[in-house]
């Protein structure tokens, strides 16, 4: 096979990694330059030199937490974010205040960015790049179908039947709404749950803990599909009844009871399977 065909197939680079290696002088072949159509065989060395993420000039000023890492190799950390602390820098938390992102980047003393994101509240894994080609390349297994994350939750009330695939389509309220909801019109949305556990409450109705699975990944999706089959998470103040409402301020919920649990993907750098799994974290205790 051809150089071309090494590096865009067998190594998966895009073209554009592949434009920007070659004209950094950064591919050789048996450590000498070499033409992308000249043919490689059995026992040649292919050494490619990728980018790395550029200093953005907005590193926190002051020490902040150390992160909880969960996995770290050479190309990828992961780390367990804690409830409403943002992922990255957004007009909440502009860049220099204290973000995910930016204790990872202090804790690693260089820059590296998130590949999926959860909201404030949601509490679980969330995995880094430490390089553009890595985060490429698990944003295209999103994609694909490779990339699949698990989550616990717990909701208000008991889900009929106590597993099943939600597909229901998700758009915005209005055009300029952050606020999600199931309509014919949105995007395809699929999740799977499961019920793993059903409890009483002292204040009447019932909460269940869930294995939720999303197939896709539409914005709030997870938290969309639990309120539109009537079992909207334990204090989410964005999608809920009156009763789940109720059944939050009662128990003096704070924010939605969601963690992400487990991340299962193809290493970027090995194509072998990689599996990062942590305990959940919730701030609903049952009794």
């Amino acid at each position: 096979m051809t150089l071309q065909h090494v590096l865009r197939s067998v190594m998966g680079l895009s073209a554009r990694e592949t434009r920007n290696a070659k004209q950094q002088g950064g591919v050789t072949v048996n450590g000498a330059p070499f033409f992308s159509n000249q043919k490689v065989s059995a026992g040649m060395t292919v050494r490619v030199v990728l980018g790395s993420y550029e200093q953005t000039g907005c590193q926190a000023e002051t020490a902040l937490p150390a992160p909880q890492v969960l996995f770290e190799d050479d190309t990828l950390i992961a780390v367990f974010k804690p409830a409403l602390l943002q992922c990255h820098p957004s007009p909440s938390a502009p860049g220099g205040t204290d973000t995910l992102e930016a204790r990872v980047q202090q804790h690693l003393g260089k820059p590296a960015h998130p590949v999926h994101r959860l909201d404030a509240e949601t509490t679980g894994i969330v995995l880094f790049a430490k390089m553009p080609f890595a985060q490429a390349h698990l944003q295209h297994q999103m994609q694909e179908g490779t990339f699949s994350k698990t989550y616990r939750a717990w909701c208000f009330g008991a889900p009929a039947p106590a597993c099943g695939e939600i597909d229901a389509p998700i758009a915005r309220i209005t055009p300029d709404s952050f606020t999600r909801i199931v309509r014919a019109d949105g995007q395809r949305a699929v999740s799977r749950y499961e019920t793993l556990e059903t409890i009483p409450l002292s204040g009447g109705g019932f909460a269940s803990l869930l294995s939720l699975s999303p197939i896709t990944g539409r914005t709030h999706q997870l938290r969309v599909h639990m309120a539109h089959i009537g079992c909207p998470l334990l204090g989410d103040q964005r999608y809920f009844t009156d009763a789940s409402q109720a059944a939050g301020e009662q128990l003096s919920l704070r924010y939605h009871q969601l963690s992400a649990v487990s991340l299962r993907f193809l290493h970027p750098a090995s194509a072998q399977p990689v599996q990062i799994d942590c305990a959940p974290e919730f701030s609903f205790q049952p009794e």
